[in-house]
C-alpha cells in the first residue's frame, strides 16, 4: 500500500465504532488500578469507595487485601497526592477486506479530592497484518522488536517519550468469530498454527499469516518455512517459487528446514543436510561469494578462507579465487598480495601478464609499487599545498615588526607543528589543502626563521591564534597586529569584488554598416 491508500484506510478506521462491550473490557483490565489508603485505624479501598477496619504497617512492594472486594492492592498513607497506572489494551476491527488492530493506552490518574482514579484513554498505534505497525502520519516513531517511541505532540495524539512493548497486551476477545470473514485470512490455518507455535503472540501470527504464501507453505507441510512467509513472493512452478528442483521437496519436508537452512540449500543446490548443518554458522554473504567463485562445494577452501574473507574479497576483484589457489606465494602472504594488487590498480600498473599478476618476487614488487604510490601521493599533496599558498598569498601583510603569510608547503606545516608543539602539522594539513580552513604563520621580522604565532582563519573569523605550547595569552601588541591584518584582508576581499564587477565587456561595432 502507498501512503495515499494508507491515509484513506486510516480515515475509514477513524469513522468506525468501538466494540459493543468495549467499556466492560476496559473496566475488567483496570481492576488493579486502585490502592488501599491507611486512614488512622481504618483502611479505605479506592475500588469499593468504602472504609473497613484494619491497621497495617506500610511496606514497599507488599500488597494488602481489601476485606470488602477481596482484591489486593498496595497500601499508602491517606495523604497520597499523586499516583498513576498505565495499561495497554487493543481491539481488532475490519475495514473492507483489511484487518486492523487499534492499540490504546489507559492512563488512570489519582484524584486526591475524590479518592478515585480517573481514566484517560488514548490510541497510540495501529497494526495492520501484511503492512506492519502504522500510526498517524503526523506522529514520528521508531520501531525495533515492536517497540514504539513518540516524540512529537500532535492534536489527538498524546506525547509519549518512553518505550512501549506491544506483545502481551490484552486484546478484545468477543469479535474473533467474524474477524476473518471476507478477508485474505479467511481460510488461513491460523488455529493450527497457534497450536504448534503457542508462544507466538497475535501480532506475530497475523503478520506471518497475512502473506499469501503462508497458507501454501503450511498446507505443503513446510511449517518452519511458513514462519518466513514474507520471503516467498514469487509465483509459478515449484522451482521458480523456491529456486531449487522439485525433487528437493521430499528432502525439505523430511527435515522441516527453516529459512536459514533453505538459503544454504538454495546456494549449494544439493540435498545434503550434513553440509547444511556445517555451513549454518558461516556468514551467508561469504557463502554467496564462494558460490560465485565456483567453490561452494569445496568445504576445505570455504573453511580455510573464512577468517580472511575480507582480504580474499579484495584480491578477487583482480584475480579469481581458483587461479589464486595455484599461486602459493600469494596464499602464504594474502595481505601483502592484496596490497600489491591494490597499489597496481591505483598506479595504473598493468597486471595483465602472468608475470605481473603472479610475480615471482612478490615482496620486492610490493615494496617497489608501494614506494611509487607513496611518492605519487606525496607529489600530489605537495602540489595541492603550493596551489593553496598561491591562492592565499594575497593576504600576506606586514608592519614594522611582524609579518603574516599562509603556510607555504607541507614541510613548513610539519615544522610549525614540531616547533610550536601543536597538532597543525598532521591534523590541519588535509583541511588546509582541501580549502576547508586557512592556516597562517605570524613571524617577527628580525626572526623570520623561527616559529612565533600559528593562526587559523575559518568561516570569516579567526578560530585560533596560539603561541608555542598552545599558549593563547597574546600581548595587546600582537592582537592589534592581527586586527590590522583582518582589516587589510577585508580590504583585499572588497577590492577583488570591485575588480570583478568593473570588468565590462566592450564590443566594437562598425558604425558605417550599422548606419546603412
Amino acid at each position: 500500500m502507498n501512503k495515499k491508500e494508507i491515509d484513506k484506510l486510516m480515515k475509514k478506521i477513524d469513522s468506525g465504532k468501538k466494540p459493543k462491550h468495549w467499556r466492560k473490557f476496559i473496566n475488567h483490565n483496570t481492576t488493579d488500578h486502585n490502592v488501599i489508603l491507611k486512614c488512622g485505624n481504618r483502611l479505605f479501598c479506592t475500588r469499593c469507595q468504602k472504609y473497613f477496619e484494619g491497621n497495617v504497617v506500610l511496606k514497599d512492594y507488599e500488597k494488602k487485601e481489601c476485606k470488602l472486594c477481596g482484591h489486593k492492592y498496595y497500601a499508602y498513607n491517606c495523604n497520597l497526592r499523586n499516583m498513576e497506572f498505565l495499561k495497554d489494551i487493543a481491539f481488532y476491527t475490519k475495514v473492507e477486506d483489511k484487518i486492523a488492530l487499534r492499540i490504546f493506552e489507559i492512563r488512570s490518574k489519582y484524584d486526591y479530592k475524590t479518592r478515585t482514579f480517573k481514566e484517560h484513554l488514548q490510541e497510540f498505534a495501529r497494526f495492520i497484518p501484511g503492512i506492519g505497525i502504522i500510526i498517524n502520519n503526523s506522529v514520528s516513531f521508531g520501531m525495533w522488536h515492536q517497540a514504539i517511541w513518540h516524540n512529537v505532540k500532535i492534536k489527538r495524539w498524546h506525547l509519549y517519550t518512553g518505550n512501549k512493548l506491544i506483545d502481551e497486551m490484552p486484546i478484545y476477545p468477543y469479535n474473533e468469530k467474524h474477524l476473518f470473514k471476507g478477508t485474505p485470512l479467511e481460510y488461513a490455518p491460523i488455529q493450527e498454527f497457534k497450536k504448534e507455535y503457542s508462544h507466538y503472540n497475535d501480532f506475530k501470527i497475523l503478520q506471518i499469516a497475512s502473506h499469501p504464501s503462508f497458507e501454501i507453505l503450511w498446507k505443503m507441510g513446510l511449517h518452519s518455512l511458513a514462519l518466513a512467509s514474507n520471503k516467498f513472493k514469487k509465483k509459478g512452478s515449484f522451482e521458480k517459487r523456491f529456486g531449487v528442483p522439485k525433487s528437493f521437496f521430499k528432502f525439505m519436508l523430511e527435515n522441516d528446514i527453516d529459512y536459514w537452512d533453505y538459503r544454504t540449500l538454495k546456494l549449494i543446490q544439493r540435498p545434503d543436510m550434513e553440509m547444511i548443518k556445517r555451513y549454518r554458522y558461516y556468514d551467508y554473504n561469504y557463502l554467496s561469494f564462494m558460490k560465485k567463485q565456483g567453490l561452494i562445494h569445496d568445504e576445505d577452501v570455504v573453511n580455510n578462507f573464512y577468517y580472511r574473507r575480507d582480504t580474499i574479497r579484495e584480491i578477487c576483484k583482480y584475480v579469481p579465487l581458483k587461479k589464486l589457489l595455484n599461486y602459493q606465494k600469494g596464499l602464504n602472504n594474502l595481505q601483502l598480495y592484496a596490497d600489491y594488487l591494490k597499489a597496481a590498480d591505483q598506479l595504473g600498473f598493468s597486471i595483465k601478464s602472468k608475470k605481473r599478476l603472479f610475480p615471482y618476487q612478490l615482496k620486492a614488487w610490493h615494496d617497489k609499487l608501494s614506494t611509487k604510490l607513496e611518492i605519487s601521493k606525496d607529489i600530489n599533496t605537495q602540489f595541492a599545498a603550493y596551489i593553496r599558498y598561491l591562492e592565499l598569498s594575497k593576504y600576506t601583510y606586514e608592519d614594522d615588526k611582524y609579518i603574516i603569510f599562509p603556510a607555504p608547503s607541507v614541510e613548513d606545516l610539519k615544522n610549525e607543528g614540531r616547533e610550536q608543539k601543536n597538532c597543525v602539522g598532521h591534523l590541519y594539513l588535509k583541511p588546509y589543502i582541501e580549502g576547508e580552513t586557512e592556516i597562517y604563520f605570524v613571524r617577527q621580522l628580525d626572526k623570520m626563521d623561527k616559529s612565533f604565532i600559528t593562526l587559523e582563519f575559518k568561516n570569516g573569523c579567526v578560530k585560533q591564534k596560539v603561541l608555542a605550547n598552545n599558549n593563547k595569552n597574546l600581548t595587546k601588541e600582537q592582537n592589534d597586529f592581527i586586527d590590522k591584518w583582518l582589516g587589510y584582508r577585508n580590504f583585499m576581499d572588497k577590492k577583488s569584488k570591485y575588480e570583478k564587477k568593473s570588468k565590462i565587456e566592450i564590443k566594437q561595432y562598425e558604425l558605417n554598416k550599422k548606419a546603412a
